[in-house]
């Protein structure tokens, strides 16, 4: 019998061989790409048959700034928005019976999260009252463009009064702690994990500029002044892979999805510009965020256990700011994700197919006090 169980065992263990990772970039309102693509990329799972809730197929999900507002809307239990309305699907165990027979034990029911077709609405109908410019003499000069309290009043009322250790898989976002210097992964399993949601999102959000840091302490005690986790790691795959590398040490293949927000890739010729202080600034403060992200990029692509998903691309030549809320640059972006996912149908056909034949579970937190499965909804 000894040997029957660890044969079970080796089975469950083949399943934790490869994982899985959601990763989305920070940009702003341009937060409505990846949003777009998710949408269709969780209908896409459900037409292959897949009734699970979408978060329940990742181990672990990250975002930077307007990423980790998705990130943490898609994988928390109770939310202030949309709720997905699929069922609450039932989770069998498999377990010996016999020498030769088994039977399927009920471990518990995936619950349900955000919907993952309503944060395209969410930015479009709150856009203005995220960015509401404050109404001071002499403006962004020696204040903060906008007020954070329309900003906080909107994540109080998204993700109500739950904590990041409520989420139902795994999730981390990127800030960045000015006073120590050092970038900080606010998540569900570190010494962050009992911060309450909204001021995680609060905190990987706070753009230099735009809005003031969120003051907090930190797990051992320490004052910190969180800012926009962009300034680290706009693209938070890399630290995805890292921490899911201690996570789960067993693994054998990881698979991160990466949506980018379309930001464009800039070049800069120094022949055809100043030189100096004058002609440096801006290109220098452009080409970082470029260069950061290539860096992830060059990274992952590289470690033979990852397979790296980029889902990027150019959706408009015009250049949309990350607070520019007018309808038509929003349903520029709207279109421009449709386009980028149209133009990227394969490789995220073949992502969306794997998803679907998963069967290894054990990351997702599951609900154990709902009756059986033949009278769940």
């Amino acid at each position: 019998m000894g040997k029957w169980i660890d044969w079970f065992r080796h089975r469950k263990d083949e399943d934790a061989q490869e994982r899985f990772i959601l990763s989305i970039d920070g940009g702003g309102i341009r937060g409505l790409v990846p949003a777009t693509v998710i949408a269709q990329l969780a209908s896409l799972v459900k037409d292959m048959g897949d009734e699970r809730p979408f978060y329940s197929h990742f181990d672990l999900v990250a975002g930077t700034s307007t990423g980790a507002l998705i990130a943490l809307g898609l994988v928390m239990p109770k939310l202030g928005i949309a709720m997905d309305e699929g069922a609450q699907v039932p989770v069998y165990t498999r377990m010996p019976k016999g020498l030769f027979s088994h039977q399927d034990v009920l471990a518990g029911y995936i619950m349900r999260s955000g919907d993952p077709a309503c944060f395209q609405r969410l930015y479009m109908d709150n856009a203005k009252r995220i960015f509401c410019a404050r109404n001071r003499l002499f403006g962004a000069v020696f204040n903060d463009k906008y007020d954070p309290s329309s900003l906080e009043e909107f994540l109080a009322s998204s993700y109500l009064d739950t904590r990041l250790s409520d989420a139902l898989v795994p999730v981390m976002v990127v800030s960045y702690d000015s006073l120590s210097g050092k970038g900080v992964v606010l998540s569900s399993f570190n010494g962050w994990k009992d911060m309450y949601t909204r001021d995680a999102a609060r905190a990987s959000s706070a753009a230099p500029l735009y809005f003031p840091p969120l003051y907090a302490k930190s797990p051992e005690g320490r004052d910190a002044a969180l800012l926009d986790g962009g300034i680290i790691a706009n693209d938070p795959a890399l630290l995805a892979y890292a921490q899911a590398r201690r996570m789960y040490p067993g693994c054998r293949r990881f698979h991160i999805l990466s949506l980018s927000t379309a930001r464009g890739v800039y070049t800069f010729n120094p022949r055809e510009g100043l030189t100096g202080m004058a002609g440096w600034a801006e290109p220098v403060m452009k080409m970082y965020p470029n260069a950061q992200m290539d860096l992830v990029g060059q990274t992952l692509s590289c470690l033979d256990d990852v397979e790296y998903v980029r889902i990027g691309g150019i959706v408009t030549k015009e250049k949309i700011r990350l607070d520019d809320t007018r309808e038509e640059s929003m349903q520029t972006l709207v279109s421009g994700g449709r386009r980028m996912f149209e133009e990227n149908r394969p490789a995220l056909e073949a992502f969306a197919s794997r998803l679907a034949r998963r069967t290894g579970l054990d990351a997702v937190r599951l609900r154990t006090d709902l009756p059986p499965a033949s009278a769940c909804p």
